[in-house]
């Protein structure tokens, strides 16, 4: 079975993410493909010659004229490239400490579509989808009821079988807001089974459609996967925060805005923000700052990890902050 995972690099994120990707060659027998989404020109040429430096590495550029929503990238590259035994995709902003590949291509042998990702700072509630809640979020995997949700963080799916969810349902990989284009009767599934809701993130529309055709999909959290969990959402907001920001007001608000208050986000800010200092300060030379340390001490474990990991992994190419 072929797997190449393709993960979805933003503007202003390469210097610091890029420094990952030698962990990921080391610790598992895939492929994977380096996407720039609206990547400056520095960036562009980090993620170029890393490609250059492994074989089981690629380089793509979306060509877009600003940094696109991450269901809108999917969507172009599910359509886009030549069909492989199977679809991947992982955010950049994951750390891979072990051999995922047994685990992962185990479960494959039994399911149609497994998923991963759960970022660090997220709690059991998050990960659940709740009747009241109109919006399924990114650390939703599963609902009350035990319908499996998948993930917007990593999944591999099996090719022949997502084209056929995608024909039959028609739906992609994309976020949704508005089900009334989707086949007719995966429609009238949604609404008898509780499912219908203001706004989908990517791809969770997708992943349901597997439970309405009764394909068998699954979720496994891997003790050598950490997920930072929203590092390029930090730092594309932070670029649009300024007096001159960088995406149209339309784009900012698909990547940026949500149906409804999300319970975690002030978690997620800060676990991205900590990082974001500490990686700063590393570049710089130094020891990161004395933070006060996090409450939960699991959380906090997990983040001083990926920090000495960002301190032991060498710049992969000088000179690549954005320009």
């Amino acid at each position: 079975m072929t797997i190449c995972m393709n993960i979805i690099y933003t503007a202003g994120t390469v210097h610091a993410l890029a420094r990952f990707v030698p962990l990921l060659v080391a610790n598992t027998p895939w492929r994977f493909r380096l996407v720039s989404n609206h990547c400056a020109a520095g960036e562009d040429a980090t993620l170029r010659a890393l490609a250059e430096s492994d074989d089981r590495l690629d380089f793509r550029k979306l060509h877009t004229t600003e940094v696109i929503p991450l269901g809108k990238a999917l969507s172009a590259l599910y359509r886009e490239l030549p069909p492989e035994d199977t679809f991947g995709f992982m955010d950049s902003d994951i750390v891979v400490v072990g051999d995922i590949a047994a685990e992962f291509e185990g479960l494959l042998d039994r399911f149609e579509a497994v998923f991963s990702g759960t970022p660090i700072w997220a709690t059991p509630s998050d990960q659940v989808l709740h009747p009241a809640q109109q919006e399924v979020a990114g650390p939703h995997n599963v609902t009350a009821d035990g319908v499996q949700l998948g993930s917007s963080y990593f999944g591999i799916y099996r090719r022949e079988t997502m084209d056929r969810v995608v024909r039959e349902c028609d739906v992609l990989p994309d976020k949704y807001t508005d089900v009334t284009h989707c086949a007719p009767a995966f429609q009238r599934y949604l609404a008898e089974h509780g499912l219908l809701r203001r706004d989908y993130v990517p791809p969770k529309l997708l992943n349901i459609a597997y439970s309405f055709l009764q394909l068998p999909i699954a979720y496994h959290d891997s003790p050598w996967l950490h997920h930072i969990g929203g590092y390029s959402m930090a730092t594309y907001r932070n670029a649009n925060a300024s007096d001159e920001p960088t995406a149209s007001a339309t784009t900012a608000a698909e990547i940026l805005d949500f149906a409804e208050e999300r319970s975690h986000m002030r978690r997620k800010i800060a676990v991205c923000e900590r990082f974001i200092r500490s990686f700063a300060q590393i570049d710089r030379g130094s020891q990161p700052e004395p933070s006060e340390p996090f409450a939960d001490a699991s959380l906090e474990t997990r983040v001083r990890l990926i920090e000495d990991l960002y301190a032991r992994q060498a710049p992969v190419v000088t000179g690549s902050h954005p320009g």
